[in-house]
This record gives structure tokens, sequence and C-alpha cells, in this order.
């Protein structure tokens, strides 16, 4: 029972982690417009993409990797577990 439960844990872990990247990605419009806001116009990006260089964005996206990482090895684990 106890692996089933990593294997769930993991999985959910994972979902978790990849809907707070789409999240992530997302909110990129609306960082774009507070950057603009604060730099009164100047330095705005018009590719969104270009603020995934920016703070808090990298720290952000290493955490919610580090989220779906801990998914994948709570599913190795159970499965690693099951298999004996």
């Amino acid at each position: 029972m106890e692996k089933d439960r990593k294997i769930i844990v993991g999985f959910k872990t994972i979902i978790l982690g990849l809907c707070l990247y789409v999240i992530e990605l997302m909110y990129l419009p609306v960082f774009g417009a507070l950057q603009k806001a604060q730099v009164s116009g100047d330095g705005f990006y018009s590719d969104f993409w270009k603020y995934t260089e920016k703070q808090p964005y990298p720290i952000i996206f290493i955490l919610t990797g580090t989220i779906v990482v801990l998914g994948i090895a709570f599913v190795v684990l159970g499965y690693r577990e099951k298999r004996k």
C-alpha cells in the first residue's frame, strides 16, 4: 500500500508542478505590464518570453522544476519498491 501511495503522490506532485508552470507562463504578460509601469514605459519587451530571464522568474522556474523532479522521484521510488 505504501508503494502505491508514493506513486499517487508522485503523479499528483508532477501534475501540480506542470499546472504551476502553465500559470507562470500565463502570468508573463501581466509581469510585462508591471515592468513597463515601473520604468515609465521604457525597457518594455514586446516579446514576453524575454521576461523569463528577469527576476523573479528564474527562481520561480527552478522551484517549479524542483517540484516536478520530486514528483518524478516519488514515482520512480514507488515503482522500484513495487518490483521487489
